[in-house]
């Protein structure tokens, strides 16, 4: 009785599963390309910025104030927004400044002797970046890729929920024809890959929905548990002449010092108050951890550790890292990538295996091939 009633539901899971899959197979294969790049784009960053002091020269250095004074003698118009500190001895200081017209730049300085290295122009990658999260095409585009992350879960989960419902024939984890018909050989493909992917594709694809739509987790989150979803960052009273950057930097390592300073972010308009991220040793986040502090002052306001926030907003915190692989290291940025193009795999064999009609056969098939005649008809 179980049995006929979940095999009942093939019927409605294939015309699903399958004109879903062509209708907008393409661009997940679009976003998933671009997303198996991005993973890497920090080292992309890295590798394209202008290099530095030789390592013979780390023992001399300069504080951030330094090299902030040789920012603004070289962008006198300009005010420093955010500061992203060294990832290692001898790393460079990128400066993020904006000018009076709203022109924003980002500004490589040595860390070791303070001269300016050279400018991050915007290039390919930030064009893939913006290629993944919103099509090139601003908020819509933005909500255009949370509408594909929903197809993305929609499709992993009828293909699992078609091969549970059939026979559950565990060869079809491995089993991959050549011989035979180009058809099969592709089916056989895209069902071997999709059974593999689908905890892949289902995190990804739930982990994008939010990426794209995050007020509409916060609160259902908060309403599901009945606290705050985020930590907002406190209020500070507008200043005129703010504190030293080494100094905010310093009651930040003292305000928490198991964490590594990642980013220095300052209030816009003197508004607000300024905001040292850290990363503590097991955190997924890269940034997740803040000391806010005054900017008259440099007094701490409030010191927000990811390990202290509710779980609700924990788990919030740990949707960005997952998806884009910013945990595990180089072996999982790898691992991601190469997940990344199960998109366009599926969507190619799913398209062969649909377009190249099934052979018919004046005889009836022997018993050893006839589950997967079967199943290929009914695709």
């Amino acid at each position: 009785m179980a049995t006929s009633y979940t095999r009942s539901r093939r019927p409605v899971l294939r015309p699903i599963h399958t004109w879903v899959g062509l209708t907008a197979g393409a661009l997940l294969a679009v976003i998933g390309l671009a997303g198996s790049v991005i993973v890497f784009r920090r080292e992309l960053e890295r590798a394209a910025m202008p290099r530095g002091t030789a390592a013979f020269d780390l023992r001399r250095s300069v504080n951030l104030d330094q090299a902030a004074q040789e920012i603004v003698r070289l962008r006198p118009d300009a005010h420093i927004r955010r500061v992203r500190l060294p990832e290692s001895a001898g790393g460079p200081y990128v400066f993020q400044v904006e000018s009076g017209a709203k022109l924003t730049e980002r500004i490589v300085s040595d860390s070791v002797t303070g001269r300016v290295l050279g400018t991050i122009q915007p290039g390919w990658v930030e064009w893939t970046i913006d290629l993944h999260r919103n099509l090139l095409a601003g908020k819509q585009g933005r909500k255009t890729v949370g509408f594909a992350g929903i197809v993305l879960l929609i499709l992993s989960a009828s293909g699992m929920l078609m091969w549970l419902t059939g026979r559950r024939n565990w060869r079809a984890w491995t089993l991959v024809r050549r011989d035979g018909p180009s058809r099969r050989f592709h089916f056989e493909l895209h069902r071997m890959a999709g059974l593999w992917a689908f905890a892949f594709l289902a995190v990804i694809s739930f982990t994008g929905i939010e990426l794209a739509f995050p007020e509409t987790f916060r609160g259902a989150v908060a309403s599901l548990t009945g606290e705050a979803a985020t930590i907002k960052a406190p209020h500070a009273s507008k200043v005129r002449q703010p504190r030293p950057l080494e100094e905010y930097l310093q009651a930040g390592r003292m305000a928490m010092p198991d964490g590594a300073p990642v980013e220095l972010r300052l209030p816009d308009a003197g508004k607000g108050a300024v905001d040292l991220r850290l990363h503590r040793a097991g955190d997924l986040a890269p940034d997740g951890n803040h000391v806010y502090l005054d900017p008259a002052t440099a007094a701490v306001i409030l010191v927000d550790r990811l390990s202290d926030r509710p779980a609700g907003a924990r788990f919030l915190a740990a949707i960005a890292p997952i998806h884009y692989g910013e945990f595990g290291g180089i072996s999982v940025k790898a691992l991601w990538s190469l997940l990344g193009l199960a998109p366009s795999l599926l969507f190619i064999t799913g398209f062969i295996a649909w377009r190249r009609p099934a052979k018919r056969k004046s005889s009836q098939p022997a018993p050893e091939s006839r589950d997967s005649e079967m199943a290929l008809t009914r695709t």
